[in-house]
């Protein structure tokens, strides 16, 4: 059980640093200079996003997601898809709060979101199981 958790967690936190630094790649969505809590300043950039940055946000999730399963599927005995899934759910959960306290998000990337999180982090355990198939 502690080691699912540690598994589920830590690709959380590699899928929210991939999602994030991707993010951060181009200097007109994020300031780095920007001085004042982080919150203050998603707010301002969802306000004057272009559908160009919910576009790269997406396919940041897919990446991020996608590394994230494959980093749980890696850890995880058991049950890789089942908790590459999970990772899935809560990104997906973690985006639609977003949506809802930072207004700016189109409704086509709520949408979408659902199409990107799930299926990346279910591909990245079943490519950990193929890849492990193939080992055995």
């Amino acid at each position: 059980m502690i080691r699912n958790t540690i598994a589920v967690l830590l690709g959380l936190l590699i899928a929210i640093a991939v999602i994030t630094l991707s993010v951060m790649l181009d200097s007109h969505w994020i300031k780095y200079d920007y001085k004042g809590l982080p919150i203050e300043h998603w707010r301002s950039v969802m306000k004057t996003a272009r559908p160009e940055f919910f576009v790269a946000l997406l396919v940041s999730s897919g990446i991020g997601s996608l590394l994230g399963g494959v980093v749980c599927a890696l850890i995880v005995k058991h049950g890789k898809r089942a908790y590459a899934m999970l990772i899935g759910f809560i990104l997906f959960i973690i985006a639609i709060v977003d949506g809802f306290i930072f207004k700016g998000h189109p409704i086509w990337y709520k949408i979408a979101a659902f199409f990107i999180f799930f299926p990346f982090s279910w591909l990245g355990a079943q490519v950990v199981v193929r890849l492990q198939r193939k080992k055995v």
